[in-house]
């Protein structure tokens, strides 16, 4: 029988924005603790309170004996709650508000510690460690050109229909109101979005986006990685709005993830902390980032420095026309985005450290065990 200290790890889903995190976490671990990860979707999980996902865990839980439990998300938090005999609970913090469904009190009196991104004052103070956000690693090769990176994804380049019609550089006479054109961009411009396919995260506005961008006659491909339950919705709009050739669905196939590094831009609209993380992750690569403006880009994201935030107060035709903005404005700027590339890339080593966040978590685990 193995000494070392046994961790389980509970989320409530693989692609719910922590399972990259969770996979990358867990590899670092196996020289001092025994290690396994329960996601309780494959346990059958249908509600946030389901009797046969419960008794499922009890059985994992009684099989693997863990000293700690460390649950990355509330759902996987109540569940834990909810099984007596666990030595320790460590839950991960992310959102602010409290959990559904249990009273926090409950959750307080069950858990050990918690770990948050910031102090949070609705927790008690002698259980919360303050750990911040940190970057997944990724493999941050060498880019190639976007004309040899089209042709070995198979997607054939596209000639501009018409001149290209700049809107920040001085060929726009503000007295007179007028664009005079200009020969379109010879290399295209690629845009990157890395989320699942749901409405609630502003897909369709991306879409949006794109179109206004083709008017303009810019040289750009699209690509979205990720996949769910709204993609053939945002396949009929992309080719109701002739998108087709510039905009592409890549799926979450194994490997393209790997795209990350050869964006010129990714774009990020989506209010959802638990994808955050892509921000981060697409900072370390010294690719820049548009971002809608939430409590979580804002904490990333220096605006104008690292990156480029869109207010997302006023409608929804308001800050479709500031992502536009944001988008040309970068693109039109060459030197600003290698000055954003630097300066996200020494952020994120400075503040958003992987291995550091990793280290204080170890710090915890042998505190509890």
């Amino acid at each position: 029988m193995s000494s070392r200290p046994k961790i389980l790890h509970i989320t409530s889903s693989w692609e719910n924005g922590v399972g990259n995190e969770l996979a990358e976490f867990t590899t670092r671990l196996a020289p001092e603790f025994d290690s396994e990860t329960c996601v309780l979707a494959t346990l059958g999980l249908r509600w946030n309170c389901d009797v046969s996902t419960y008794l499922r865990l009890g059985r994992v839980l009684r099989r693997f004996r863990p000293d700690v439990v460390h649950t990355w998300d509330a759902v996987a938090h109540s569940y834990a709650a909810l099984h007596y005999g666990i030595k320790r609970i460590l839950a991960e913090k992310r959102e602010t508000e409290s959990p559904k469904g249990l009273s926090q009190k409950f959750l307080d009196r069950k858990t050990h510690r918690y770990i948050v991104p910031q102090p949070n004052n609705t927790l008690p103070t002698a259980k919360t460690v303050v750990i911040p956000p940190a970057a997944v690693p990724v493999s941050c090769v060498e880019p190639i050109p976007a004309e040899a990176l089209l042709e070995k994804l198979g997607f054939p380049l596209v000639e501009p229909s018409g001149d290209y019609y700049p809107v920040f550089q001085s060929q726009y006479d503000p007295v007179r109101r007028t664009y005079k054109s200009m020969s379109p961009h010879q290399t295209p411009f690629l845009i990157g979005i890395i989320l699942p396919l749901g409405l609630e995260h502003r897909i369709l506005d991306a879409l949006w986006v794109f179109e206004t961008l083709s008017h303009v006659h810019l040289n750009y491909h699209a690509f979205v990685i990720g996949d769910g339950k709204d993609r053939e919705t945002f396949l009929c709009h992309r080719d109701q709005w002739k998108l087709f050739s510039r905009v592409h669905f890549l799926g979450d196939r194994s490997g393209t993830h790997r795209l990350l590094p050869h964006f010129d831009v990714l774009l990020h609209l989506s209010s959802s902390p638990e994808y955050s993380g892509t921000i981060l992750s697409a900072m370390s690569c010294g690719v820049p980032v548009v971002a809608l403006e939430t409590p979580e880009s804002r904490e990333y994201i220096v605006d104008g420095t690292t990156g480029m935030l869109i207010p997302a107060d006023g409608d929804f035709r308001s800050y479709r026309r500031t992502a536009v903005k944001r988008l040309l404005y970068l693109l039109e700027n060459e030197a600003l985005r290698r000055s954003m590339q630097v300066a996200a890339q020494e952020r994120v080593e400075k503040e958003f450290n992987f291995e550091t966040a990793v280290q204080r978590r170890i710090d915890v685990y042998r505190e509890l065990t």
